[in-house]
């Protein structure tokens, strides 16, 4: 039976029921938000300190100063000032009792292949973990989180690696300090077509790494990049990087397209280094010798109307290969040069590639290809001769195939060898097709590699292929074509966040 007294009281449990509902939801926006934004700021937090962690390890930085940090797991305190804290600390956690950042280095990380991951590094995961205890309102009221507790858990893991990636190899100018690293002097006009997104990368830390001399010095990088064959035909431009400086390009006139010039960037290293020195030859029959040859035969052009033509065969060279007063014309095969002379071609000296040959002579079979490679002689093994090709000739030489183990070297400098200057003259016909490799091992201000490419009036100088070297100056009048490998690809390591 119902009685009148009784009328409305469904409707009191129905507003109190709602008025739950709605504190409930009110307090899962509220708090949920907040716990959200949280989240979002503790993962930022996390990655910025594995980034940095990992790139301190790639660069070298990690182990001295108050910025070093070890490579076995850590804990970080809330003044920290080790590389990984301290980019937690700000992007603001890691600073008070509630936070607990810690750093580790796993075996393996979700996703990612350990068949990517970099070698020849002392880590190569870094993995930074973030929590924070956050007070709560009204979820703590309605014992809805932490079963009334005043706080909630947020938490935010992320990894970075340093991992192997195929690339194309960038003009790369390895000196780790020089100042004038890269200079460019006179008015030189260098235009570069095709490569990587970065054409150029100069590692020297100096604040004027970059100089140049020549108010008309001209780089441009206008149609450099991948989507050029190296033509200059549809590259859309690149960068130029550098680890040091100045702020900004100083060189006379600088176009760069969709590119830029990026300074602070971090060091490329030596793409290269892995590749085997080639082995001394043992001579047999021709091997290390040459020969005269008549015109229009096995690459001597006809009518020859420079110095009469001389044929070299691939093999060990003790005395260097001097090109002057002759013309010569090289077989396919290793010319693994050991003296103090090295490999030099006075001005107005044309080479050219032999045809009709098989390189059976030192084992590699190739059919229109070359090394050379220079070192000390037995008695000074440390003072390799340099590559000096003079101006206005015609040289025309193709480096080693991309896919032997010599990745398309031409130019090969012994690791260890002492300073040494290089030149490749301009005003004439020079074409080389290969990389120009001449970089040591260890660095020092007085022991590095370093090359001159001139230009001159009606150059053609024209280099089809990349450029590692300790220096790098520019010079001359004329117009130095390099025409980049967009397709060349080699393995190197760069940095990551991968989870």
């Amino acid at each position: 039976m119902r009685f009148k007294d009784d009328d409305g009281q469904a409707i009191v449990l129905v507003a109190v029921a709602a008025s739950i509902f709605l504190i409930g939801a009110i307090g899962l926006g509220i708090d949920g938000s907040h716990l959200y934004a949280q989240r979002q700021m503790a993962q930022a937090a996390a990655d910025s300190g594995a980034v940095a962690g990992i790139m301190s390890i790639f660069d070298g930085t990690y182990t001295s100063g108050a910025t070093a940090f070890p490579l076995t797991a850590f804990t970080c305190s809330t003044a920290d000032a080790r590389t990984p804290c301290a980019y937690v600390s700000k992007n603001g956690f890691g600073g008070t009792a509630s936070d607990t950042v810690t750093v580790d280095y796993p075996s393996t990380a979700p996703g990612v292949s350990l068949a990517t991951v970099g070698s020849g590094v002392p880590a190569n995961l870094l993995r930074v973990t973030v929590s924070r205890q956050v007070k709560t309102t009204i979820l703590r009221l309605l014992g809805i989180v932490g079963g009334g507790t005043s706080a909630a858990t947020v938490k935010a893991t992320a990894t970075a690696a340093i991992v192997s990636v195929s690339a194309p190899v960038p003009i790369l100018v390895t000196h780790p300090t020089l100042s004038g690293a890269f200079n460019m002097s006179g008015n030189p006009s260098v235009k570069i077509c095709g490569g990587p997104h970065r054409s150029i990368q100069v590692n020297s830390t100096s604040a004027t790494a970059n100089t140049s001399n020549g108010a008309k010095a001209t780089i441009d990088l206008s149609h450099a990049g991948p989507p050029d064959p190296g033509n200059c035909t549809t590259g859309q431009g690149a960068d130029f990087g550098t680890t040091g400086g100045p702020s900004t390009e100083p060189f006379g006139t600088f176009t760069v397209g969709n590119g830029a010039y990026v300074p602070k960037t971090s060091p490329i290293k030596d793409p290269l280094a892995s590749v085997p020195v080639p082995p001394i030859p043992t001579n047999t029959g021709n091997m290390g010798t040459s020969v005269a040859l008549a015109d229009g035969v096995s690459g001597c052009p006809s009518p020859n109307t420079g110095k009469p033509c001389q044929l070299y065969y691939p093999g060990l060279y003790t005395g260097g290969i001097d090109g002057k007063n002759k013309t010569p014309v090289f077989v396919p095969g290793i010319y693994y040069i050991q003296s103090t002379s090295g490999f030099s071609c006075a001005a107005n000296c044309n080479m050219y590639m032999a045809t009709g040959f098989t390189d059976t002579y030192t084992g590699t079979g190739w059919t229109g290809n070359v090394l050379f490679y220079n070192t000390g002689s037995t008695a000074k093994p440390t003072q390799a001769g340099p590559f000096s090709l003079g101006s206005n000739g015609t040289i025309n030489l193709i480096g080693s195939p991309t896919s032997s183990v010599y990745k398309g070297i031409l130019f090969f400098q012994d690791r260890n060898s002492a300073a040494q200057s290089h030149t490749l003259g301009g005003g004439g016909q020079m074409t080389l097709q290969g990389t120009i490799y001449l970089n040591n091992t260890t660095m020092t201000s007085t022991t590095y590699q370093s090359l001159s490419l001139q230009g001159g009036p009606g150059s053609g100088t024209l280099i089809q292929g990349e450029i590692i070297v300790g220096t790098l100056s520019l010079g001359g009048n004329g117009g130095i074509t390099m025409n980049l490998n967009s397709t060349a690809a080699y393995i190197v390591n760069e940095v990551a966040l991968v989870n």
